[in-house]
């Protein structure tokens, strides 16, 4: 699953993380029209859209490498074994 949270280029201030990129969108847009008088928000110099992988279960981020030696695994996210491949455990 793929969670989205947009951010206001102008001040910083993050959407909530979404799994439909245009509720992040929307909610971003209405941050711009009210704060800084931007009546058609614009990507990329008005806002971004960062986009994360998300398990399904825990809803927490996955990570694609072993956080410690860097080594590449797949399916395994930040709950599984503290982000350890087998070979750091």
């Amino acid at each position: 699953m793929w969670r989205h949270r947009a951010t206001c280029n102008h001040c910083g201030l993050r959407s909530r993380w979404n799994r439909d990129v245009e509720l992040s969108k929307a909610e971003i847009g209405a941050h711009l029209k009210n704060n800084h008088d931007c009546e058609k928000p614009r990507h990329p110099d008005d806002y971004e859209v960062k986009r994360e992988r998300q398990c399904d279960f825990c809803l927490e981020p996955y990570v694609d490498d072993c956080t410690k030696c860097g080594q590449d695994f797949c399916n395994l996210h930040t709950g599984d074994i503290d982000g350890l491949c087998g070979g750091c455990i």
